[in-house]
């Protein structure tokens, strides 16, 4: 495989907390390859990370470094004018912003076409952010694979995803109780769960709609 002409897509969360550990997977699959790597998203967005990767020795000037403006009017959305980011929002707007975020897939997947077309294949793949699902159908169409990439530690991420789908804390009355996956000695306490996790019922409904509310996955896991 002639690695200098693979291409990787980036297709990051609007939110600071995401956007940074992005720029990090890019200098590190920088380093270690040859690949080129586009970082889609809002034109906000994509200024706050063309200032942070000004700053970046590795990426500043690296052609193989590229950022992509993605069409988006927060206006349609229910959002103030020019809000593109969790940091410009209250919490009871975040909501909207990450229902928003599908209005990305048309011009992502406008985006990845045209590579496919100008470089005579898809881009290797496409990394997602785990909000951005909607990133698996345009890989699907453009017959490439998504992968989709958690931006929380090993740690709390396992401990989120396995909480989330066994809610363990609802089969006991104490406030500590074992997490499946992890060994019988490590317990979590109750306190250190989010109010959305503690309030979820298993319904998919249900889990969808807290997943989408709170801000992944950290300040779910308290001081887990």
């Amino acid at each position: 495989m002639d690695t200098a002409e693979e291409h990787i897509v980036m297709l990051p969360l609007m939110a600071h907390g995401h956007l940074i550990p992005f720029i990090a997977l890019a200098r590190q699959i920088h380093q270690t390859t040859n690949f080129t790597i586009t970082i889609a998203t809002t034109p906000l967005n994509t200024a706050y990370l063309r200032s942070a990767v000004s700053s970046d020795p590795t990426l500043s000037h690296s052609p193989r470094l590229r950022l992509a403006a993605l069409p988006f009017n927060s206006s349609d959305h229910n959002l103030p004018p020019n809000t593109e980011n969790t940091e410009s929002l209250p919490l009871n707007q975040i909501i909207n912003l990450f229902h928003s975020s599908a209005a990305l897939e048309p011009p992502s997947h406008r985006l990845v076409a045209d590579i496919a077309a100008q470089e005579g294949r898809p881009p290797i793949c496409i990394v997602s952010d785990v909000f951005n699902g909607w990133a698996s159908r345009v890989a699907e169409r453009i017959n490439t694979t998504n992968v989709s990439f958690s931006t929380g530690g090993a740690y709390g991420t396992a401990a989120y995803m396995s909480v989330w789908l066994n809610l363990p804390h609802k089969s006991t009355d104490t406030n500590e109780f074992p997490v499946p996956g992890f060994p019988d000695s490590c317990r979590f306490h109750r306190s250190m769960l989010h109010q959305f996790i503690r309030a979820a019922d298993g319904t998919v409904g249900t889990l969808l709609s807290f997943r989408i509310q709170e801000k992944f996955p950290r300040k779910c896991l308290g001081n887990v």
